[in-house]
C-alpha cells in the first residue's frame, strides 16, 4: 500500500522519524532552477512546521506538529554514540540542522508529554476544522481534474475543478474558484495527471484518454530509498535489554510495556531505534584507490549493477530519445551531486539505524520468524541518495474508489539497484558497518563474537560478495519522490518553481512527488516543509491578486 488512506495519510502510519533534509539536497534542489528553494528560505518554512522544546540546543522551530526526543531507557543509545565516536566521527550532532554528519538521536513526532502521535490531522486539520471555509470528505476518490479548453485560441488549458467518486459510487463534480491543488503523492499525482490527460501523449492515446498536456516526464523519475537488515547476537547485560520478548509476543513483556506506556516511558512510546547515524564513507575522500573507483562509478564501465548495468553514455542516449524518461541534463546533474556527496569526508551517503531486537526480513520485506532463543540487536543500513530511477505509470482508466487497492491501476517500476553505483554503495556501507562499527568499542563488547546473524552464510568481507548479499536483501523504504519533479521541462521537469503543472494554468502539485533527489534520510519532514514552501507562493500570490 503506497499512502495511507486515513485522515492525516501517511503520517498518520508512519514510523515518526522526523530529520529534514540536508542543507547541500536543497541547494542541488536549488540549482536545478527553483530559485525560490534556497538553503535560507527553505529552512525558514521548514521550521514552520515543527516545534521542538526539550532538546540540548534549545527550543527550535515554531510550527504546530509537535517533535520530541525519545526517552532513553537502556544503555544501548550511548554505546552507539561512543562507538560511532570512537570511529572518529561526531556523535551529537542535531538532527533538525540540516548540516549533520555521524550518531544522532532520532527526532519523532510524538507529543512529548501526552506521548500521542502528531500528524498531519491532529497538528494541523484539527485547529482548523471550525473553518467555515474548509470542507473534509472522507471515503472519496478524486478520479480526474477538469480542465477549460478554448479551441480557437493558442493559450494553455485551465483547470476549473475536479471530478470525484464516493464510496457508493456516486460521482460528482466540485469547482475551483481560484486553483486545484493536487497531493496525491509520488505514486497517485502523476497518476490523476494521467487520467486527465497530463501526460505521454503515447501513453493516454493507447488508454483512450484525450491528452490535455503533452508531457513525457509525469511518473519518470521515481526515486526510493533502497537498504538491507543485519542482526547480530547479544551477549545478555543489565541495561542493555532488548525487545526480543515483546517481539515474541510475551504476555509479561507486554503488560511491562503497557505499564512504562502508562508513565510516559517504554517502547510503546515512539520508534525504538537506539541509535542512528549518518554516515559518509571515507573510502571515496582519503584514498586514491577510492577516488578511481569514482571515476569508473561515473565513466559508464562501472560493470554491472545488478539490475540493469551502470548508467552511461550510451543509456543517457536512449533516455534523451525513449518517451517519457528523464533527459540527460538531469543524469548529469543527479550523478554530479551524488559524486559530490560521495567525494566529501562530511556528506552522509547512507542512514545508519539500530534497533534493540530481531528483524530480520525476506526479499519481500516480510519479517522472518524470530530464532525463538537469544538476544539480538537489528542493523539497516539505508542508501542515502540511490541514482537508480523508476516510474509509475496507470494500466487503465479504471477509477479507484474508497474500497479498492491504491495500486489498482497502476504500475510500479523502481528499478532498484539498476545503477552500478548503488549497488556498491550501499555494499561498502555494509561493509563498513560490518568490518568497523560492530568491531569498535564499546559495541564490540555487547555482541557475541560468531554468534547467529541473519547473514552468517555470507561473505561480506569480500566486495564482490557484499555487492551480492545487497542484491539479494535490499529491500524499498516506501520514501518515495520524484514522479513530478520540480525543474525546467526540457530536464525532465512537470511542474516549475512554484509547483505549477507545465502546459496549463490554475493547476499546482504540492507533495514528495514534485522532488527531483531524494533526500538522504526518511521524507516526513520534508514533506511538511514543502508544505510550508508551497503554501508561502500560494499566500503570496493570492495577496498580489
Amino acid at each position: 500500500m503506497y499512502g495511507g488512506r486515513v485522515l492525516g495519510g501517511s503520517s498518520a502510519l508512519n514510523t515518526f522519524v522526523f530529520i529534514p533534509p540536508s542543507k547541500n539536497l536543497v541547494e542541488a534542489w536549488f540549482a536545478l532552477g527553483n530559485p525560490s528553494w534556497s538553503w535560507p528560505s527553505f529552512s525558514a518554512s521548514m521550521s514552520s512546521a515543527y516545534s521542538a522544546h526539550d532538546t540540548p540546543w534549545g527550543p527550535l522551530g515554531h510550527g504546530p506538529l509537535h517533535v520530541s526526543f525519545a526517552t532513553e531507557d537502556t544503555r544501548w543509545p550511548t554505546a552507539w554514540r561512543e562507538t560511532i565516536s570512537s570511529l572518529g566521527f561526531p556523535a551529537s550532532m542535531n538532527p533538525l540542522s540540516g548540516e549533520i554528519c555521524g550518531a544522532h538521536r532520532d527526532p519523532e513526532t510524538v507529543h512529548a508529554t501526552e506521548k500521542l502521535r502528531s500528524y498531519a490531522a491532529s497538528a494541523y486539520l484539527q485547529p482548523a476544522r471550525s473553518r467555515g471555509n474548509l470542507t473534509v470528505w472522507t471515503d472519496t476518490c478524486v478520479e480526474k481534474i477538469l480542465f477549460d479548453r478554448d479551441s480557437s485560441s493558442n493559450s494553455d488549458p485551465v483547470a476549473v475543478g475536479v471530478q470525484y467518486v464516493k464510496g457508493g459510487g456516486a460521482r460528482g463534480i466540485v469547482t475551483a474558484r481560484k486553483e486545484v491543488i493536487l497531493s496525491g503523492g509520488a505514486i497517485h499525482s502523476p497518476r490523476v495527471l494521467e487520467l486527465s490527460g497530463v501526460g505521454n501523449p503515447e501513453l493516454l492515446q493507447r488508454l483512450g484518454i484525450d491528452v490535455v498536456v503533452d508531457n513525457a516526464h509525469v511518473g519518470e523519475n521515481l526515486q526510493n530509498h533502497v537498504y538491507v537488515a543485519l542482526t547480530a547476537q547479544v551477549i545478555p547485560r543489565d541495561g542493555f535489554e532488548t525487545l526480543d520478548a515483546l517481539l515474541q509476543g510475551d504476555a509479561a513483556a507486554l503488560a511491562a510495556a503497557q505499564d512504562a506506556l502508562a508513565r510516559g516511558r517504554g517502547p510503546l512510546t515512539g520508534v525504538n531505534t537506539s541509535g542512528s547515524a549518518q554516515m559518509p564513507l571515507p573510502f571515496f575522500s582519503s584514498s586514491e584507490a577510492g577516488k578511481r573507483q569514482l571515476d569508473r562509478l561515473f565513466s559508464g564501465s562501472s560493470g554491472d549493477g545488478g539490475g540493469g548495468g551502470g548508467q552511461g553514455q550510451g543509456e543517457k542516449e536512449e533516455v534523451e530519445k525513449g518517451p517519457g524518461k528523464v533527459m540527460s541534463a538531469f543524469i548529469d546533474a543527479h550523478e554530479a551531486f551524488v559524486r559530490s556527496v560521495l567525494a566529501s569526508p562530511t556528506e552522509a551517503s547512507a542512514f545508519y539505524s539500530m534497533f534493540p531486537g530481531y528483524m530480520a526480513f525476506d526479499v519481500k520485506g516480510n519479517v522472518l520468524p524470530h530464532p525463538g532463543d537469544g538476544l539480538y540487536v537489528t542493523f539497516a543500513v539505508q542508501l542515502a541518495h540511490p541514482l537508480s530511477r523508476g516510474s509509475t505509470h496507470i494500466t487503465t482508466t479504471t477509477s479507484l474508489s474508497s474500497s479498492s487497492s491504491s495500486e489498482a491501476n497502476v504500475q510500479i517500476d523502481p528499478r532498484y539497484l539498476s545503477h552500478a553505483a548503488d549497488v556498491e554503495v550501499l555494499a561498502r556501507h555494509v561493509q563498513q558497518l560490518v568490518q568497523q562499527v560492530k568491531m569498535t568499542e564499546p559495541l564490540a563488547s555487547l555482541l557475541v563474537a560468531g554468534g547467529k546473524t541473519s547473514h552468517s552464510h555470507e561473505d561480506l568481507s569480500d566486495l564482490e560478495g557484499a555487492k551480492d548479499f545487497v542484491r539479494k536483501a535490499c529491500m524499498g523504504a516506501y520514501h518515495f519522490a520524484g514522479t513530478c519533479s520540480q525543474m525546467p521541462r526540457d530536464m525532465g521537469g512537470v511542474v516549475d518553481n512554484e509547483g505549477r503543472v507545465y502546459g496549463c494554468r490554475n493547476l499546482r502539485v504540492c507533495d514528495l512527488s514534485i522532488v527531483p533527489i531524494v533526500p538522504r534520510c526518511g521524507t516526513q519532514a520534508t514533506a511538511y516543509g514543502l508544505a510550508e514552501h508551497v503554501a508561502r507562493m500560494i499566500t503570496s500570490d493570492l495577496d498580489a491578486e
